[in-house]
């Protein structure tokens, strides 16, 4: 894999990205698990990406406006902190008001909570150690498939699962070959991100 090519794999699978793409999933191949079809659908995807990915990613933009951080990458393990708990806490926020005001199924404020998580023990692991935000989130992205897969009757889901577990390798070889995380930082995200939410999504759903 050239370098171009991981670059572009690491800003296609933005972790912030992810939340998006597992309601999408979810949409697409388990449609009926949320009940939701056209506009409705819709209108519910564009409120998922504008809290997840837009607002965060405002917040992001005025840390490295305001030389917080020195750049989006926060490639200093010391700069990941502040950012990586700002999103922590703006995801709880959005969990708890997805759940308490605008009354989404059940499943959606437990997808929600397991990534809120995620993020927290990310948070918290980045004071110590700089860990790979990118494993956890598309690891956390197949945790969440399969759980699902497990627990619903015969479905599509099949096919998002082997698509996650084909992303994961290539997630996990692009941040390697840009040298942004070594192979124990990869993994260990890998695995907290992957059981954090298979098991959250197993147990609560």
């Amino acid at each position: 894999m050239g370098r171009f090519w991981a670059h572009f794999i690491s800003i296609v699978f933005q972790p912030l990205l992810i939340p998006s793409y597992i309601f999408l999933g979810i949409l697409f191949f388990l449609p009926f698990s949320l009940n939701m079809t056209g506009d409705l659908a819709w209108r519910f995807l564009s409120m998922v990406f504008m809290t997840t990915f837009l607002i965060p990613l405002m917040g992001m933009l005025l840390l490295k406006f305001t030389r917080n951080i020195t750049n989006l990458n926060m490639e200093d393990r010391k700069e990941r902190v502040f950012p990586f708990l700002f999103n922590a806490i703006f995801y709880g926020a959005t969990t708890y008001l997805f759940w308490e005001k605008f009354r989404f199924p059940n499943l959606v404020t437990i997808i929600l909570l397991s990534i809120t998580i995620s993020i927290v023990l990310l948070t918290i692991i980045t004071i110590w150690w700089k860990i790979s935000a990118h494993a956890i989130a598309i690891a956390g992205a197949t945790g969440i498939y399969l759980a699902l897969l497990i627990k619903s009757e015969p479905s599509n889901l099949y096919y998002a699962v082997v698509l996650c577990f084909l992303f994961c390798g290539l997630v996990g070889s692009a941040r390697l070959k840009l040298s942004a995380h070594d192979s124990k930082q990869v993994w260990f995200g890998f695995l907290i991100g992957f059981f954090v939410n298979f098991l959250t999504i197993l147990i609560f759903n």
